[in-house]
């Protein structure tokens, strides 16, 4: 099936720049006189008042029009062309590019296929399957874990081959380059067996994301496809795939039965050695923003894939509630947004926004991007007692963690609501205005 909307949209949009040309610019010669001329001027007259109101029908037709093509991108020439981009095997293309396909166009053309070719593009396709916002989570678990079992075995053959390499080398340079491949490799193994540890770690977990040659990854607690409620948890500097079976430990003690929390490392989050790179510094926004796009088209995934229509929320700590901030100014399904330890947001969320700050988190008072938004009126601030410092919102049993997975769980009433003033806070207090 082929739906035109965006075309019909565009030939609406033209069709009233046409008639605005040539009616409300049409002018009658001023000289022209007589019955003739009065009978025309009143028809222009009648034509221009009725145009005006079919005019701006029709603007209002062509924009409804044009929100339906951008929501529901269902044209089979764009979703063709755009799947070809997604073929692409380099590995840094672990997810879709923000030129790729619209998460509801993929799963548009997913419902589509007949089982046969589902199974068909799953075994011999992975590496598309597993990275396509809009497959279900189940199909892309199972694709991502072919990818990684097949990543690993390369890994070890390469790691045994550079050892027999080293017991060969004669000279000393020689020596130095095979031994800085064996740190890579063994680097790159070391990642991938923490992805591994944190997917088998026990119940129901799913590998949505994977790039083995990074090691970002996006580890699902819960069973996404089924889930009423749906938490994306977006880490922030210093994260690494070695967090990920302490991270997704602490979502599976938080996680209740109606719903699924992902653990979104799926974006290169910044690190100490990159502080001074003016494209990679945790001072500056450029990571967020190259994250944006591909943590939208994930959330929107999330929320048709499965076809329950699940609510979704974004949670974001430290460095990545400014990654979610970007991310889901674009997102189309998201119902609610969580900062923690936010150093500031811009722009802020026109989603529903929970925000805490644990006493003695300096990072949370810096305002660095933008606003804290714990002192902004229109969020709703969430109590963190117990917690201390900048890492501790999620610790499990805590009272963060409990208000987090209230919120995940779409039980607002059941929030404990707090707005902790810290020193940062209280100085802003003190200032002029």
């Amino acid at each position: 099936m082929t739906v035109t909307l965006g075309p019909v949209s565009a030939d609406l949009s033209a069709g009233v720049d046409a008639w605005e040309r040539a009616v409300f610019r049409l002018r009658l010669p001023e000289t022209w006189t007589g019955a003739a001329a009065d009978g025309a001027r009143q028809q222009l007259g009648r034509l221009v008042d009725r145009g005006g109101g079919l005019l701006d029908r029709a603007r209002a037709l062509a924009a409804v029009l044009a929100d339906v093509a951008a929501r529901e991108p269902f044209d089979d020439a764009r979703l063709a062309a755009a799947l070809a981009r997604a073929m692409r095997t380099e590995p840094v293309a672990a997810g879709p590019a923000a030129t790729g396909p619209a998460p509801a166009a993929v799963a548009h053309w997913w419902a589509g296929l007949a089982a046969a070719e589902r199974e068909r593009l799953a075994a011999t396709r992975p590496e598309l399957v597993g990275a396509l916002d809009g497959v279900p989570a189940a199909v892309r678990d199972r694709a991502n874990r072919t990818r990684l079992a097949a990543a690993r075995q390369v890994g070890e053959a390469e790691l045994a081959g550079l050892e027999r390499a080293r017991d060969e080398v004669r000279d000393l340079g020689g020596l130095q380059d095979v031994e800085a491949r064996l740190a890579a490799v063994r680097a790159r193994l070391g990642r991938l067996a923490a992805i591994d540890a944190a997917v088998g770690a026990g119940g129901e977990r799913a590998l949505l994301a994977v790039d083995p040659a990074s090691g970002r990854a996006a580890i699902a607690v819960g069973d996404v496809d089924r889930a009423r409620h749906v938490g994306v948890v977006v880490p922030g500097f210093t994260a690494r795939a070695e967090d990920l079976p302490g991270r997704t430990a602490e979502l599976a003690a938080m996680r209740s039965p109606e719903s699924a929390v992902v653990a979104w490392y799926d974006y290169p989050a910044p690190q100490w050695p990159e502080v001074l790179d003016a494209d990679r510094s945790v001072l500056g926004t450029r990571v967020a923003e190259n994250a944006s796009a591909r943590l939208a088209s994930f959330l929107d995934g999330v929320a048709v894939a499965g076809g329950q229509g699940p609510h979704v929320t974004a949670v974001g700590h430290s460095y990545g509630s400014l990654t979610v901030a970007q991310g889901v100014a674009s997102a189309r399904s998201v119902d609610d947004v969580v900062l923690l330890g936010s150093p500031g947001v811009s722009p802020l969320p026109r989603q529903p926004t929970w925000v805490a700050e644990a006493r003695g988190d300096p990072v949370a008072d810096a305002g660095w991007f933008g606003p804290d938004p714990n002192g902004l009126p229109d969020v709703h601030p969430i109590a963190t007692t117990g917690s201390v410092g900048h890492v501790d919102y999620l610790r499990p049993g805590s009272t963060g963690a409990q208000n987090v997975a209230a919120v995940i769980d779409g039980r607002s009433a059941d929030v404990v609501a707090d707005r902790t003033a810290g020193v940062g806070d209280r100085l802003r207090a003190l200032l002029p205005r």
